[in-house]
């Protein structure tokens, strides 16, 4: 009986930590701040086509299609969830919807310096120093002879710098011919950067080419197909005119007929006239009559195919409009990330250059020490904390691995001198 109570009580316990850590994880989640580069799951219920993955961009907003921009940076998931309901509220799309924000992928951390693999890695709740430096590889070992691929990181790097500014001028001038097409105009005013590129690189001047290409014919098909729709709509309005006056003609017509019906009614009851001369003047009549309602009948339909007309060329407006729009935020968005990479590059860039002699430079019989610093923004400000491989890190965190060389001791101090061992620090 103790046995079984001793049990109950350790499934007990056990139950009791596990809800105690997933509540904490849930907090944790409920209490996650979104920055730039997160990756959201948002749910609009009443607008399932809006719904869908929404990166963050470098300025702190998402756009959905319905109601623009909606700035997220420094908020929690319920609190995002909230704002995009209150801008369908303020934009009178409908009553306040219900929305959820889930976090699908956080920002990266960064792992600069001395490490086996410099580089951004997954965040993972909970994750240490120490878990971040083995995700990079481990230390930085100066007897492996792997560590001589420092000079082919160094050569990678370059060469995805170089794709990086490729695709940055083909994003630029996709964008420039985007402007260009919304403005219906036939010319595009690319960049001064990159016309000026343009002047030694083939590929560029190529890119440039392409796109004017591109613009005219777009233009010109908008242009065919509004020009056709107007003169569908001028044919409308001409046979308007040409039944309206038909119209008049009958309207005349009309009035002699009845004038002279009148005449010979008169001369009906005097004798003068034989009954079957005014039956054919009143069949006359309600002919002509029936006449005119069918040119109403003509006049009204050439005006419901020119509506028509109007809405079809203010659709096809409407469409090329937002098209465009949403191609221009796709745009915007991938030179944020190509910017946000191009300056990640950029950083494993020189600590690789800055890795290079601190190789060469190792001595025998040094100490080998390292500083671990991580630095982080908080409220827009970055701040440097001091780390150890205990320290938790949190999404978008940059750890920097520094290596320092201490030599022994340079000599014994005298016996009685009252000195301090001297030691040098060389930091790379």
């Amino acid at each position: 009986m103790k046995r079984a109570c001793r049990w109950i009580s350790i499934v007990g316990s056990a139950l009791l930590a596990i809800y105690v850590l997933s509540s904490s994880t849930i907090r944790a989640a409920s209490d996650y701040i979104i920055r730039a580069d997160d990756k959201l799951k948002i749910k609009i219920f009443q607008y399932p086509e809006l719904s869908g993955e929404y990166t963050v961009s470098a300025n702190g907003t998402i756009s959905i299609a319905a109601i623009g921009e909606v700035s997220v940076d420094g908020f929690s998931t319920k609190e995002i969830a909230n704002r995009i309901s209150e801008r369908f509220v303020k934009a009178g799309l409908s009553d306040k919807p219900g929305t959820s924000v889930e976090v699908l992928q956080s920002r990266p951390v960064y792992v600069l310096g001395d490490v086996q693999k410099p580089g951004e890695y997954p965040f993972r709740p909970g994750v240490t120093v120490l878990q971040a430096v083995s995700f990079a590889g481990g230390w930085l070992r100066f007897n492996d002879p792997g560590l001589m691929r420092v000079e082919r990181d160094t050569i990678s790097i370059k060469g995805e710098l170089r794709n990086l500014v490729r695709r940055y001028y083909q994003l630029i001038a996709h964008r420039a011919r985007l402007n260009a097409e919304l403005t219906m105009n036939h010319d595009v005013e690319f960049p001064v950067d990159l016309v000026r590129q343009a002047r030694n690189d083939n590929n560029l001047t190529q890119l440039i080419d392409e796109e004017r290409s591109l613009l005219n014919i777009r233009v010109e098909a908008m242009k065919n197909q509004i020009e056709s729709l107007e003169k569908a709509r001028g044919l409308y309005e001409g046979e308007i005119a040409a039944v309206s006056r038909q119209i008049q003609a009958n309207k005349a017509q009309y009035e002699s007929v009845g004038n002279e019906l009148k005449d010979v009614k008169v001369l009906a009851r005097q004798g003068l006239a034989t009954a079957t001369r005014q039956m054919g003047l009143e069949r006359m009549q309600a002919q002509i009559e029936m006449n005119e309602q069918g040119f109403q009948t003509l006049i009204l339909r050439s005006r419901q195919a020119i509506s028509q007309v109007d809405q079809k060329v203010f659709d096809l407006k409407s469409e090329r409009n937002a098209t465009l729009t949403a191609e221009l935020q796709r745009t915007r968005m991938d030179l944020d990330e190509v910017g946000s990479k191009f300056e990640t590059n950029q950083s494993l860039l020189v600590e690789a250059q800055l890795t290079v002699p601190t190789l060469v430079g190792n001595s025998d019989g040094a100490v080998e020490v390292r500083s671990l610093t991580v630095v982080r923004v908080q409220d827009g400000k970055a701040q440097t904390i001091e780390a150890d491989e205990n320290t938790e890190l949190l999404p978008g965190d940059v750890l920097r691995v520094q290596r320092s060389i201490i030599p022994t001791a340079l000599g014994m101090p005298q016996l009685g001198s009252g000195n301090v061992l001297t030691q040098t620090k060389v930091q790379k």
